[in-house]
């Protein structure tokens, strides 16, 4: 009766040990992606913590920007036709401008879909960090998950 005991006990102890390790590990990789993810976003100037502000317009996860399509290009201001509204874009010297490769501003054309990132002023005007030219079957923003 006490072999059979210490046997029981030794298998529970077994067991919990087991599945203390399993859940541990598990813990520490989704810590660990949870880093990988963060680093990604930081590393492009996104905050991957910051909330959707509503009406289409992202604070944080994609810097206050906004998605829509090119409606004009003058100099260093872009048109951007979205969803909501339309809105004027800033570019500077130091926006990026990408689709595939490295895009410059005369690759921004008026029918073009494209993602914004920047901060937004007080009249909603946004100076861009980077404009990503979609292609024609990438979802928006607005629609991905």
């Amino acid at each position: 009766m006490k072999k059979t005991l210490m046997i029981v006990g030794a298998v529970l102890l077994a067991a919990l040990l087991s599945a203390g390790s399993f859940y541990g590990g598990m813990a520490y990789q989704r810590n660990q992606a949870d880093q990988i993810r963060a680093n990604f976003f930081r590393s492009r100037g996104i905050d991957p913590n910051a909330q959707n502000n509503g009406g289409g317009q992202r604070q944080g996860f994609f810097g206050g920007g906004a998605t829509g399509q090119v409606k004009s290009v003058q100099g260093n201001v872009l048109t951007l036709s979205t969803a909501q509204n339309t809105t004027t874009v800033n570019l500077t010297d130091s926006t990026r401008i990408e689709k595939a490769t490295q895009a410059t501003t005369t690759d921004l054309q008026p029918g073009e879909r494209v993602l914004v990132t920047g901060q937004r002023d007080s009249s909603g005007n946004i100076t861009a960090s980077q404009v990503l030219i979609l292609e024609s079957n990438q979802p928006s923003a607005e629609t991905a998950p």
